[in-house]
């Protein structure tokens, strides 16, 4: 199905000094048959050669370069907002560290959930799931990733409405940003997909998973797996995603902090606790009023 059928549609990647995943994303992008005039990249403050490498490869591929890295929340916000201005009707934000199976784009639109969630592998090895939708457990209260780390089955293979979903590969249709808002600037980085999925469907927008949709996912490219950012950002903002119009008790962030203690704990990772910590404290902060984004 060409990407000439879906006028209304954009795609946007995010890149920070990455261009090598970039240019493979494009790539698996522009095999699904959509118009190089249809995919938008935006550059998240790179200083180093990015913009032309990507220019090189696409110079029909149209390029936003913003002065500083203003995150996922930021680059993503940048690149719908420039969609939207030019009338995009749907809007398919991908992580830059992924693989599109060509016929996913096309079976993403074409679905009638409000925002389409495809299955996601790792990109090694190619036969895990990374995520088919998420959900949320009741204990430890978290959002968890459906089918994490386990081999593709029937049991991920229906379709189903979710309550959450990862922000690694978007369809979402224009009355969604329209209604439910951007990405909240506050998270930055992490927890910023689940908070803009719990806004969606508290405006009575439905999220649903389309399984015959397939990418792939290089993981954690960004900030690293486990790196003293990361887990910075998961500490503040998990409690920002807990807290925030106290949607969720105190006893249910306790919780959820005391369970990933005790993961780093029992894997020695000592020195990411006391990361963690740091970024609670500080989205403590923001929650009380003593601190400012």
């Amino acid at each position: 199905m060409s990407g000439e059928g879906f006028p209304g549609l954009r795609v946007i990647i995010v890149n920070w000094c990455n261009p090598e995943d970039t240019i493979e994303c494009i790539q698996s992008v522009l095999s699904s048959s959509i118009s190089h005039s249809q995919v938008l990249v935006i550059d998240n403050g790179s200083n180093d050669d990015s913009i032309n490498q990507i220019s090189i490869a696409f110079p029909d591929v149209e390029i936003l370069s913003l002065q500083e890295n203003l995150g996922y929340a930021g680059g993503y916000n940048f690149g719908i907002e420039s969609a939207l201005r030019q009338g995009a009707n749907e809007v398919f934000i991908l992580n830059n560290d992924t693989i599109v199976d060509p016929q996913a784009i096309s079976l993403l639109i074409t679905s009638s959930w409000d925002i389409r969630v495809p299955k996601i592998y790792f990109h090694e090895p190619a036969d895990l799931i990374w995520s088919a939708g998420s959900q949320w457990r009741k204990f430890p209260p978290m959002v968890t990733m459906r089918g994490y780390r386990k081999p593709d089955n029937t049991h991920y293979s229906n379709p189903l409405e979710l309550e959450f979903a990862t922000g690694c590969a978007l369809m979402i249709k224009r009355e969604v940003f329209e209604r439910a808002g951007l990405f909240d600037l506050e998270f930055k980085n992490y927890f910023e997909d689940y908070d803009f999925i719990y806004r969606v469907r508290k405006a009575g927008f439905r999220v649903g998973f389309v399984p015959e949709a397939k990418i792939w996912h290089k993981v954690s490219r960004s900030l690293g797996e486990g790196s003293p950012d990361k887990m910075w950002y998961l500490g503040k903002n998990s409690v920002l995603f807990y807290r925030k119009g106290n949607r969720f008790s105190s006893c249910s962030l306790l919780s959820y902090l005391i369970w990933v203690s005790l993961r780093e704990m029992f894997k020695l990772n000592f020195d990411q606790i006391i990361d963690f910590w740091k970024g609670v404290r500080v989205g403590s902060e923001i929650i009380n009023g003593n601190r400012s984004m």
